[in-house]
């Protein structure tokens, strides 16, 4: 695969995934906690891809062949840096909404 694939492969997976992340977040929100639950899935599938892209590029780059570095690299290792980050900072978010609602009494599915 190209760089540049590669990198609009990251980009495409990691936004996909946050967004799935913030879907997530809004039905722990509105206490759908099935829905949610097919979110923070979908989100873990598409990270999970995303993973996959990137170890084939460390790997080729330990095989000796060298990745041309580009500012849309840059961007794409950004985004999935960023939605990993966010991942845990959501998935934390979701585990308040939860317990929130668990003490207020409203444990609804």
């Amino acid at each position: 695969m190209k760089t540049e694939e590669i990198a609009f492969s990251l980009i495409s997976l990691a936004g996909d995934s946050f967004s799935q992340l913030i879907m997530a977040l809004q039905c722990a929100k509105a206490n759908k906690k099935s829905e949610m639950e097919e979110k923070l899935a979908e989100s873990d599938r598409l990270m999970n891809e995303a993973h996959k892209v990137q170890t084939e590029l460390m790997v080729e780059e330990i095989r000796g062949d060298k990745t041309d570095i580009s500012v849309l690299l840059i961007h794409a290792q950004d985004t999935l840096m960023n939605t990993i980050l966010a991942s845990t900072l959501i998935r934390e978010m979701i585990d308040m909404y939860i317990e929130l609602k668990e003490n207020q009494g409203g444990d609804k599915k």
